[in-house]
C-alpha cells in the first residue's frame, strides 16, 4: 500500500525535495535571526542608552523615591508623555499611582490625566510634577 507521496513525487525525486526542504529550512532560520537582530539594532538606536552626563531635567538623586520612580518610568517609555486631554484633581482614593506605583491615600490629592478617553493616568503630586518635566521637554525639543 502506498501513501499518496509516491503518487505526487516521481520515485527517486523524494530524497532531493527533503534535502531541498531542509535547505530552505535552515535559510528561512537564518533570515528570520538576521531580521530579529536588525530589529534589536533599531530599537537600540531608537532608544539609545547613554551613560553618565546629565541633560539638567533629571531629578537630583536626594529627591523623593516616589519622585525617581516615576522619572524611570518615563525615561523608559513605560508612561505616555503626548496626546492628555483633560486633567482631574480631587482627594485620593486609594488608586495606584502610574507614576511611583504607590497608593494614593484619601490625605493626599490625587490628580487624573485622561488621553482621549483610551486611558486614564492617576499620579501623586509630586509624581505628576515630574512627568510635566519630561512632558514639557519633549514639547519643546
Amino acid at each position: 500500500m502506498s501513501s499518496g507521496v509516491e503518487l505526487l513525487v516521481p520515485s527517486g525525486k523524494l530524497s532531493d525535495l527533503i534535502a531541498r526542504s531542509q535547505m530552505n529550512i535552515q535559510r528561512s532560520q537564518a533570515l528570520v535571526a538576521a531580521a530579529d537582530a536588525l530589529v534589536r539594532v533599531a530599537q537600540r538606536s531608537r532608544w539609545p542608552r547613554f551613560a553618565g552626563g546629565t541633560d539638567g531635567s533629571e531629578p537630583r538623586l536626594s529627591v523623593d523615591p516616589r519622585v525617581l520612580r516615576t522619572w524611570t518610568k518615563v525615561k523608559n517609555g513605560a508612561l505616555p508623555t503626548d496626546g492628555a486631554r483633560r486633567r482631574w484633581v480631587g482627594p485620593g482614593r486609594g488608586e495606584t499611582c502610574n507614576g511611583c506605583g504607590d497608593g494614593i491615600t484619601p490625605d493626599e490629592t490625587e490628580y487624573e490625566i485622561d488621553f482621549s478617553n483610551a486611558l486614564l493616568l492617576r499620579f501623586h503630586r509630586e509624581c505628576l510634577r515630574t512627568w510635566e518635566t519630561f512632558d514639557g521637554a519633549r514639547r519643546q525639543g
